[in-house]
C-alpha cells in the first residue's frame, strides 16, 4: 500500500491584505501600532516569536524613531513581514 500525504498549503496574501490585517491592530484607533499591537499582529500571523519579530519589524520600520510604527511606516512593516514569508490563516 503507498500512501500519499498532501500538505495543505496557504496561499501567500497579497500586500494589501497584509496590510489591512496590520490595521486592525491599532486597538486604540490612533493610527500608529505600537509594539504591542505589532505582537498581537505577529502572533494572528502565526509567528512562534511575535515579541521578538515585532521589534525587529520596529527597528526595520519605524524611521522617526517613537517606537510606533505610522501609516506611512507600515509599509515597510509589509515589506518586513512578507519577505518574512507571513501568510494568513496559518
Amino acid at each position: 500500500m503507498v500512501r500519499v500525504t498532501v500538505a495543505k498549503q496557504v496561499p501567500p496574501i497579497n500586500s494589501q491584505q497584509l496590510r489591512d490585517t496590520f490595521k486592525k491592530y491599532d486597538s486604540n484607533g490612533n493610527g500608529f501600532l505600537s509594539k504591542a499591537e505589532l505582537e498581537n499582529a505577529f502572533k494572528s500571523l502565526g509567528s512562534p516569536f511575535p515579541g521578538w519579530r515585532a521589534s525587529r519589524a520596529l527597528h526595520h520600520a519605524d524611521a522617526n524613531g517613537d517606537n510606533s510604527i505610522s501609516l506611512e511606516e507600515l509599509d515597510d512593516v509589509v515589506n518586513y513581514a512578507m519577505k518574512h514569508g507571513y501568510v494568513l490563516g496559518k
